[in-house]
Parts: C-alpha cells; structure tokens; sequence
C-alpha cells in the first residue's frame, strides 16, 4: 500500500512555529526600504490576509503595477528573501527535540485513527486490501522549512516508522515540491490567468519565475515529476495543514485525477465554529469541504459525484497534534 502526506504550512503551526503569513507579514514592514516599489507592495499585501496562497494570489494581482521587468525583479527577490531568512530564524529558534517523533510516526503509519468511528472502520476496511504487502509512506511538503527532517533526525529515507500485521511501514522519503529557504525556492502563481499584467504573459523572464510549474521546470530538478508519480500510485492521500488555495490548482487537479483509481483522500481542515454539542452540522461542512476541493480538479460532475464517496474530511481531529504536546506545554509554563 502507498499512503502519499500533502502538508502544508498547518503543519509548521501546529508545531508552535511562527510561519503564518500574518506573523511573517508583521516582520516584513517593519524592515525600513528606500524603495517605492517595495514600500507600495507593502501596503498592498497587508495583514488580512490570511493564506500564503492569498499572498501568491496579491502578488499575481499587484502586477499590474509593475512597469518593467527590473522592477518585479526587485519587488519579486526583496519579498522572496525576506521570507526566506525569517523562516530561517524561526526554524533556527525553535527545538525540535521536544517533538515526539514516536506519535509523529503512528500518524503517518494509521492517519484513520484520528477520524470519527465511522469513518474509520471505512478506510480500515479499505486498507485490509493491502494486509499481505508491505506498507509504504512518501511526504509531500509545500514548506520551505525542514521541520519534519529535523523531527525525523537522519537517516530521512527508508526508515521503518511502524508494522501492521507484522509487515513493515516505511517512510521512503520526503519531497519539497516549493523547494527550500536557501535552494529552489518556488513561490508564485499556479498560471498565467492568476497574473495581472497581461504584458508578463509571454515574458518567459517573469513566468519561469511567478509561474510554479515553469519555475520547477526551469530548475531542471525532476522534483515535480517525482511527486506527479508519488500521487499517480497512491492508494491513500492525506491533505493536512493546507488551505488548498488557487497557486497549487495544478496539484488538486492531479490529486483528483487519482480519484478515479483505486485510491481514497483524507481532508484534515479545522472548523472552530462547530460546536461539539452540535455534531450533526460535521456533515454539511465536510461536504462543503469536499466539493471545494472538487471544483479545483477537472473531473467531470458525474465523475465528481463518484469520487466524492473515495473523500473523507476530517474537521478538528487530534492528527499530529500530541507530537508537539511537550514543547507548547513548556512554552506555556516558562
């Protein structure tokens, strides 16, 4: 079996690292600038944003107030460094010892177990398919931190992070489709629809630069194609920490399209506004959940129909929540 992890930077929050786009932006303007451009987009990007791909989405709409190449150019570089070395220091800052990399690996090897009873026993009864085979886990990760590499400690490949029936599960990897802080680092737009300035849509200066998948192309890494595989042969697909925002569309669309194979996702999303005396309203906004995920992909509606029996959203369970358990209780207590 192939269980395939798409995480997003819910991840690194639910750690108790400061890598929201509102933590990020609050540094931002306060590093003085003698630039315009970069003081203009400053105030356009400003704090109620709430996603990184809601910054992806302003910077593709802001275009349209850049002049000239040379000018995003500097714009484009300022703001992607300056994420860059502020992720760097919060990943520096933060102590990855006091993660419990035991309870990290029962997530990965059994993410049903965080799922309501029904639910469960569903995609237990599913997994039975693959009890004679050996079990096995990639990571997709969307961050630019290293948070699950320091979590793990190395070796980072090929480690045995559980069984089932005596057989072994392994973690075989991790794979950052946005590369690093300091390597390849990818952020953008999902197309070229999702940039303003229309006279940017045939510079390949700006789009191997803005667009995602032209700027995994140009970097030559094979990266992408990887990640295409891991997901075209996954049996499970667990979406956890992502907004599943417009710049990845191309991501959803491919997830989807796996959907029509023998293959199941599950959505962990929070939902603070339910409350637990009410359980029955789960139901209507794990629909609505899956058929926002649905519209991202180019299924057909008949094929939607079908494979939105294969979802499962998850709202406000305990997934990879205790592994961090030790380091908030500290920070609460120093």
């Amino acid at each position: 079996m192939n269980i395939l992890f798409i995480i997003g930077n819910g991840f690194d929050l639910n750690l108790g690292l400061k890598t929201s786009y509102s933590h990020f932006y609050e540094h931002y303007k306060s590093i003085n600038t003698q630039s315009s451009s970069i003081n203009k987009l400053k105030k356009v990007i400003d704090k109620d944003l709430k996603n990184w791909s809601d910054l992806e989405l302003a910077f593709g709409e802001y275009t349209d107030e850049i002049e000239s190449v040379e000018e995003f150019n500097v714009v484009f570089e300022d703001i992607g460094d300056k994420l860059a070395d502020y992720l760097e220091k919060e990943e520096h800052n933060f102590d990855f010892s006091k993660i419990d990399k035991e309870s990290f690996f029962e997530y990965l090897s059994f993410p049903e177990h965080s799922l309501l009873p029904a639910d469960k026993n569903k995609l237990s009864k599913f997994r039975e398919k693959w009890n004679t085979s050996p079990w096995n886990v990639n990571i997709i990760t969307f961050n630019y931190t290293k948070s699950i590499e320091k979590l793990i400690g190395n070796p980072q490949s090929k480690v045995r992070i559980g069984t089932h029936d005596s057989r072994p599960i392994v973690l075989q990897g991790i794979e950052h489709i946005h590369g690093y802080m300091n390597e390849r680092m990818v952020l953008g737009v999902n197309d070229v629809s999702q940039i303003a300035n229309t006279s940017f849509h045939n510079n390949q200066e700006v789009l191997v630069a803005l667009v995602k998948e032209k700027c995994n192309q140009a970097q030559k890494h094979t990266i992408d194609e990887l990640c295409q595989k891991q997901i075209s042969t996954a049996n499970l697909i667990c979406i956890f920490g992502s907004s599943i925002g417009d710049t990845d569309n191309m991501w959803w669309d491919i997830i989807g399209n796996q959907l029509k194979r023998d293959c199941h996702i599950i959505i962990f999303d929070k939902n603070d506004k339910i409350s637990r005396r009410r359980g029955y309203k789960i139901a209507p906004v794990e629909q609505k959940r899956k058929d926002f995920f649905l519209s991202k992909t180019n299924l057909t509606e008949e094929e939607k129909k079908k494979a939105s029996n294969n979802i499962f959203c998850a709202l406000n369970t305990d997934m990879f929540k205790e592994i961090a358990s030790t380091a908030k209780e500290e920070e609460v207590t120093a």
